[in-house]
């Protein structure tokens, strides 16, 4: 009798293991369906970096464009100023001028 229950213990023992061993088979394979998943995420994040790595060059290109067009802005309006600056004196002095003859202050 000893050998009869000895036996059905490891016949136990072996459907517990085969159990063990059916779910650990279950578990690997969902694990791989997510590390699938996973791989396939990576790709697509890998491609969308390119993509930023790209707009960013141009948009650092076309800031590098904006400030050279502000630089010459700044240059235009400088001289611009100074021209309207010296229209309004010459205005200003022209008109003290027919003022002051207007009153008879010049003869």
């Amino acid at each position: 009798m000893e050998e009869k229950e000895r036996f059905t213990k490891i016949e136990s023992d072996v459907d517990r293991v085969d159990v063990r061993l059916t779910k650990t088979e279950s578990n690997v394979d969902r694990m791989e369906a997510r590390l699938t998943k996973i791989e396939s995420d990576v790709g697509v994040l890998k491609v969308d970096v390119a993509v930023l790595k790209t707009d960013t060059a141009y948009i650092k290109s076309d800031v590098s464009e904006l400030r050279t067009d502000v630089k010459g802005l700044r240059v235009s309006q400088e001289r611009d100023f100074r021209v309207l600056f010296g229209a309004l004196i010459f205005v200003a002095l022209s008109l003290a001028g027919l003022m002051a003859k207007g009153f008879g202050w010049f003869h």
